[in-house]
């Protein structure tokens, strides 16, 4: 079984200079990664969106690749979200359908 710990130290390795920090959520269904984006220079919000916005679309195909790997590795689903200010945004989310019997 792979640990939180293990997961974060290769994820060290793989996102390079992508965050100031990263925090990694383990669930039984999924792995999200939540990393920080500097806000520097960032006064509101319109403007930490556009950064969000930014990493997104320049990142895509390495976080899809990444996310594979660890998939593989661990067999849960990864989902990635960035926090920029006090601004989050999680990409990607594991729906889950959740069944109830309703007594009538």
């Amino acid at each position: 079984m792979i640990t939180q710990q293990t997961i974060e130290k290769w994820l060290t390795g793989r996102l390079g200079d992508w965050f100031e920090d990263v925090e990694v959520l383990i669930d039984r269904e999924e792995i999200t990664i939540l990393g920080r984006l500097s806000d520097e220079g960032l006064d509101d919000e319109t403007s930490r969106a556009g950064r969000i916005t930014r990493f997104r679309e320049q990142t895509r195909e390495q976080r899809i690749g990444i996310a594979r790997e660890l998939e593989h590795a661990t067999g849960r689903k990864v989902a990635w979200g960035v926090r920029c200010g006090p601004d989050e945004r999680v990409f990607t989310r594991l729906s889950v359908p959740v069944m109830t019997r309703l007594r009538q």
